[in-house]
């Protein structure tokens, strides 16, 4: 399945900004949609697609930091560059505590900008991809009972089928049939695969 061009999103109130931005960013070879407030962007934008989304600061009904905390609630997760002619320190470390990429003061370099924004479309895919292969992990150590799962993790520390039997009071034909059925559902083929499919998925169940 082909993924989608990653996209732009240039959150602003003021109508010059969106234009002037805009229109480098696509000079860039880039692609960009505007939207004119938080809700616009709410309201409209697939997130699904990869890309980042340069966010002002100060607009009405809806502030930047009030999206970022929408988008937090909805587990919206676009990196976000927040501008602002008005920031402040406090603000900008507020911003980048809950997960902004970056903040800059506005109007930006737009050199600036348009490195932050290539660094924050590829920091997104690889997130992404990283979380789609956590999730595929999940669902192979997912097909497996509370029995196997025990299992695997004894397997995987190295004890041997008598240990494993003794330690869970169970015959050791029954501990080899579960370790047979625990390689062939991870896809491993021994101790230190199954180890390692352990490791992994350990480090990327935190990122899910």
């Amino acid at each position: 399945m082909m993924r989608s061009e990653p996209i732009v999103r240039l959150v602003d109130d003021d109508a010059t900004v969106l234009t002037a931005q805009s229109m480098f960013l696509k000079m860039a070879g880039l692609k960009v949609v505007c939207y004119s407030s938080a809700a616009e962007f709410l309201e409209n934008d697939d997130n699904r697609i990869d890309g980042c989304l340069v966010l002002d600061v100060r607009m009405p009904n809806m502030s930047g930091l009030e999206l970022q905390d929408e988008m937090i609630r909805r587990k919206i997760d676009l990196p976000i560059i927040f501008l602002s002619a008005h920031g402040d320190i406090e603000m900008a470390v507020q911003a980048v505590h809950k997960g902004a990429k970056n903040f800059l003061v506005k109007p930006p370099k737009l050199e600036t900008l348009l490195e932050e924004i290539e660094s924050a479309i590829k920091l997104n895919i690889s997130n992404r991809k990283d979380q789609a292969f956590g999730r595929a992990l999940m669902q192979q150590w997912n097909q497996l009972t509370e029995a196997e799962k025990e299992n695997a993790q004894m397997v995987a520390k190295g004890l041997t089928n008598q240990v494993i039997a003794e330690v869970r009071g169970i015959s050791e034909r029954t501990v080899r049939s579960q370790r047979a059925s625990v390689y062939d559902k991870l896809e491993v083929e021994n101790a230190a695969e199954l180890a390692a499919f352990l490791h992994d998925l350990d480090h990327y169940k935190g990122l899910l």
